[in-house]
């Protein structure tokens, strides 16, 4: 899919320890892709708003204030549109999501979104998201089309009765298999906003997280794990892997330091294309939902839906001798 114009207000509700910061300053540490004089001369410009109002670059922000961002009109980041159809009915769809497609609208995508194509493909009752896989993770994933429906399945997301299977290639040869049980919050050491760790260096927001793996073939310096997820925290499997040393391949913020990550954003913005990646390496995580089994939320029938190993994953175990 080519790149699409997007223009969309970018929103931030100003936290309790912020209090008192200039906005800009505020602003270079919340979203790190632009620095102070950068936010400097969006707000010279009239495209920062605070608590709706016209802001100025030196106004201190408050607790609980919301800071406005009115962007320019940018291209959004390539995305791939083929997304195959694995069941739809009146309550569901379940899709096999190619990876570099987000789920949902986040920075700079705005209609090169699951949702979004979904939306316009499908007709009524449009779908609506139960769960999420990050951008760069391809495989199974499901959709609610009715209230109903996505109660159901919300309720089985909570309470843990769906299971999934996931495969990734990870770096080194892992012999045996082997179980994760730490606990999961956001990190202690990084500062970056989004990225969460486990065990020690999880923060005090750390809550319970299993998995288990299972090495199922090697290639050169690499293993492809079977990783079954007990709980469902966010970024559970990438966090869980970084902490046994065994990080997934062309994981951009899990097993490299934080300035890899800043300076992968900072590419993405200015070429406007996710997979730019240092040559040699992959230009996504080497991480696939493979399997997904739930009850119907209309009819409660058990059911299995599963994915193929994607391309990708196997250029890195070509002589990979099991299948999902």
């Amino acid at each position: 899919m080519t790149a699409r114009d997007a223009s969309t207000d970018l929103r931030s509700r100003v936290p309790a320890a912020a209090a008192g910061s200039r906005l800009v300053d505020y602003l270079a540490r919340r979203f790190r892709y632009l620095d102070a004089a950068a936010w400097t001369a969006e707000a010279a410009a009239g495209r920062l708003l605070l608590d709706g109002r016209p802001a100025r670059a030196t106004d201190l922000v408050r607790g609980g204030a919301t800071v406005t961002w009115r962007r320019l009109p940018a291209p959004e980041p390539y995305v791939d549109d083929q997304v195959p159809t694995l069941h739809v009915d009146d309550a569901i769809v379940v899709v096999d999501k190619p990876a570099h497609l987000p789920m949902h609208a986040d920075g700079a995508f705005v209609r090169n979104t699951l949702v979004a194509m979904l939306r316009e493909r499908l007709p009524a009752p449009e779908p609506s998201l139960v769960h999420r896989l990050d951008r760069e993770t391809s495989g199974v994933c499901v959709l609610a089309r009715t209230a109903a429906a996505r109660q159901a399945l919300t309720r089985q997301f909570h309470e843990g009765t769906v299971r999934k299977v996931y495969h990734a290639v990870v770096r080194g040869h892992v012999a045996a298999p082997f179980r994760i049980d730490l606990p999961i919050g956001r990190s202690r050491t990084s500062t970056i906003a989004l990225r969460r760790a486990a065990g020690a260096l999880a923060g005090d927001d750390a809550q319970p997280a299993c998995t288990d793996f299972q090495p199922v073939a090697h290639g050169d310096g690499c293993t492809l794990l079977r990783c079954e997820p007990h709980t469902g925290r966010t970024h559970q499997i990438r966090v869980h892997l970084e902490a046994h040393r065994t990080p997934i391949l062309g994981d951009k913020l899990y097993g490299r330091p934080d300035a890899d990550y800043l300076a992968f954003v900072a590419r993405v913005k200015r070429d406007h294309d996710a997979r730019a990646v240092p040559a040699g390496e992959p230009d996504r995580q080497l991480l696939h939902a493979s399997e997904l089994e739930l009850e119907h939320p209309t009819s409660g029938e058990r059911r299995r839906y599963r994915s193929p190993l994607p391309a990708a994953l196997r250029a890195f175990v070509p002589a990979m001798d099991a299948p999902c």
